[in-house]
């Protein structure tokens, strides 16, 4: 009687002659390498990893993966910048180890806070109108504007374009 094989037999039989191409390497070294600097950055922001040792961390890559992996750094760096949140980490790393001109970082958030703030105290000056309207006013009286769809609507588009605008960064 034959014999029965498993579907992970059949399968390691059809590719035991295959083999990865010198660019499907490079690319797997690649993703690999870009695993191995988000974990790097994740330690990074969580306090886990103190900036020298970062620094250090990334000296030890090869002469051959050094650039690409200052470049994946500086990626996943400005992919954790919160444009409602403290960066300073962030942009301390950008500026110190991949020697990067955090000043227009710094002039995208500056600029990103001023309008959110213009729009909120329009938003908010809109809403207790609307409450004093209502016959609802006084000095504890404070508008939630959470709950008013416009505002979120603003803001969803706000972060899209500042977002993109920290994307250009990476890429120059």
């Amino acid at each position: 009687m034959g014999e029965i094989k498993s579907t992970l037999d059949l399968v390691l039989e059809k590719t035991r002659n295959l083999t990865l191409s010198e660019e499907e390497k490079s690319g797997l070294a690649q993703k690999e390498l870009d695993k191995q600097i988000q974990g790097l950055v994740n330690r990074y922001l969580t306090g886990m990893l103190p900036l020298e040792r970062l620094g250090r961390e990334m000296e030890q890559f090869e002469a051959q993966d050094h650039e690409l992996a200052y470049e994946s750094l500086k990626r996943h760096l400005i992919a954790h910048v919160d444009l409602d949140h403290d960066n300073e980490s962030i942009l301390t790393a950008l500026s110190e180890l991949v020697e990067c001109d955090i000043a227009p970082f710094q002039l995208i958030l500056e600029e990103y806070h001023a309008e959110r703030k213009d729009h909120e105290n329009i938003y908010a000056g809109e809403a207790l109108d609307a409450l004093k309207e209502r016959g609802v006013s006084g000095s504890a009286v404070a508008p939630n504007l959470r709950k008013i769809p416009e505002w979120d609507q603003f803001l969803k588009d706000l972060h899209t374009r500042y977002r993109e605008r920290l994307r250009a960064l990476e890429i120059g």
